[in-house]
């Protein structure tokens, strides 16, 4: 019998967490978990939403303000992520961002979350260079604020891509951008 192949890099840092519901005949903790969950999920319709329509006070409405980020180019603060996508976003003529499976763990005030998303961003239609297609994986710690859940970390893992990435440019690229020292 042939030998079980082993996943790659990308598959193996892949973790299933998700939490159980509560008792069934526990009415209270079964609308807490599900309201839990829902706002949970709003949290990414909102950042795809605000992305795609460049709208970033609505993006920024996800996270906490003391969020770290791990993207695919850059990591750092909550305000250096969100200036750099930002700045990024304007190349593009349009994206959609589509978010698919998702997996939250929560327990009490804290939780995680992984998110699997496809990602397009659409050249306009007179230019030489190809769509960008990338598939990601938002890997976030969240935590409740109030009656209301945020991002406080996020780690973004890309699983592939069709098209250019990062996207090429004439000149100095304007994403990814320069290092910059790390806050004292």
């Amino acid at each position: 019998m042939p030998s079980k192949p082993t996943p790659n890099e990308k598959r193996r840092a892949m973790q299933y967490r998700e939490s159980a519901p509560p008792d069934a005949t526990d009415l209270e903790a079964n609308v807490r978990w599900l309201r839990d969950r829902e706002q949970i999920k709003n949290l990414y319709r909102r950042y795809a939403f605000g992305v795609d329509s460049i709208d970033f006070d609505l993006v920024r409405s996800v996270f906490h303000p003391e969020c770290v980020v791990v993207g695919t180019l850059e990591e750092g603060s909550l305000d250096d992520y969100l200036e750099g996508i930002e700045a990024g976003l304007h190349q593009w003529d349009a994206t959609m961002h589509f978010m698919g499976n998702q997996y939250i763990e929560v327990d009490g005030d804290r939780g995680r979350v992984e998110t699997w998303v496809v990602g397009y961003h659409m050249e306009a239609q007179d230019s030489p260079l190809e769509h960008l297609v990338l598939g990601l994986r938002y890997q976030d710690a969240v935590v409740r604020v109030g009656d209301d859940w945020k991002i406080i970390r996020r780690e973004t893992a890309k699983q592939w891509h069709t098209g250019p990435f990062p996207r090429p440019t004439l000149g100095p690229p304007s994403y990814p951008r320069p290092a910059r020292p790390a806050p004292a």
